[in-house]
């Protein structure tokens, strides 16, 4: 199925085609609203096998610099990111993009693979960081041709973590680096109560501030805590945050 972007035949307009001014402000925009937050996003073109565009983060990339991570394209990855943790990337590019094969044109554009690896920092420690990725654009035969990627610090313990996931589904797909099989698993539903800890813990309360915002006792507080822990299987709140982003529970 063909994509409408790719349907449309760039015209001239004053010096430069309508496809290439549509790119720049697209380019723009995910400038714009990367610089607002911790992260970085960057554009690829799985056919050309190219960095389209990398907003600037130099501490997710190595230390680098957005225009030579550009010049370096893919070789960036192969060359930055630590050597135990090159075979997820790989996985990801072979079993990832296979499973985005079984997916409906209109569906790949809503799912995203999420995964974590340690990139090579010098005069440092190794970076684990977490990649989101989500077709945006389509060739004529359905295939995914570009893709962005949200860059940003794992909160994960462990590099690995290969999971699809989609805000229109219920259900997600965890990938075993062991087995090589994708089991399916179904998304863990927060209580009332649940997310509105979680979301004064994000805006840095203490139990006590917490139970005083939702007028309960610091024990209810640590009562509802426990019980979230037991439910999605971590052991503090750091996890339990992590788990919670990481899976778009809220």
């Amino acid at each position: 199925m063909s994509d409408k972007i790719n349907s449309v035949s760039p015209r001239s307009v004053c010096g430069a085609s309508i496809e290439e001014k549509s790119k720049n402000k697209y380019f723009n925009v995910l400038k714009a609203v990367s610089e607002t937050n911790l992260g970085s996003v960057y554009i690829a073109d799985l056919k050309k096998r190219k960095l389209e565009f990398i907003s600037e983060n130099p501490l997710l990339f190595s230390g680098f610099r957005a225009a030579e991570i550009e010049k370096m394209g893919y070789d960036f990855f192969r060359k930055y990111t630590k050597e135990e943790d090159f075979e997820i990337l790989r996985k990801v590019s072979t079993y990832g993009l296979k499973f985005f094969e079984c997916l409906s044109p209109e569906e790949k554009k809503v799912h995203t693979i999420t995964y974590d690896f340690h990139l090579k920092y010098a005069n440092s420690v190794d970076v684990l960081v977490n990649h989101k990725i989500t077709p945006i654009e389509l060739d004529n035969d359905g295939k995914i041709s570009k893709i962005v990627c949200v860059v940003s610090y794992s909160l994960n313990r462990a590099a690995g973590n290969i999971r699809i996931i989609s805000n229109t589904s219920e259900i997600y797909w965890k990938y075993n680096l062991f087995t090589g099989k994708w089991t399916e698993e179904c998304k863990i539903t927060l209580k009332i109560r649940e997310i509105e800890i979680i979301r004064l813990y994000l805006q840095g309360l203490k139990i006590e501030e917490i139970a005083e915002q939702l007028f309960v006792s610091p024990s209810t507080i640590k009562f509802h805590r426990s019980k979230l822990f037991e439910r999605i299987g971590v052991k503090n709140i750091i996890e339990a945050i992590s788990y919670v982003i990481t899976n778009n529970l809220i």
